[in-house]
């Protein structure tokens, strides 16, 4: 469960296009095409993607804005959440 502090990343248009920024050149996200799969972006807010077998083998999320914003830890949402 989460604190009642705990920045959470929303699901808005807003935050949508920010993560079209990075998602898309993610080494995980281009490997394992995400885009075919639910959710095609915004893992840190939608949770991971459907995409089975996936290889863990980069991380772009600590790029991200949203990641600093919003205060995340870790990275590689797509894969795990």
């Amino acid at each position: 469960m989460l604190s009642p502090n705990k920045d959470i990343v929303e699901d808005t248009e807003e935050n949508r296009q920010i993560c079209r920024k990075y998602c898309p050149n993610c080494q995980n996200y281009k490997r394992h095409a995400l885009d075919n799969f639910q959710p095609t972006e915004l893992f840190c807010a939608r949770g991971k993607s459907t995409a089975t077998n996936m290889k863990i083998i980069g991380c772009f999320c600590p790029a991200c804005e949203l990641f600093t914003k919003s205060h995340l830890r870790g990275g590689f949402f797509c894969v795990r959440r």
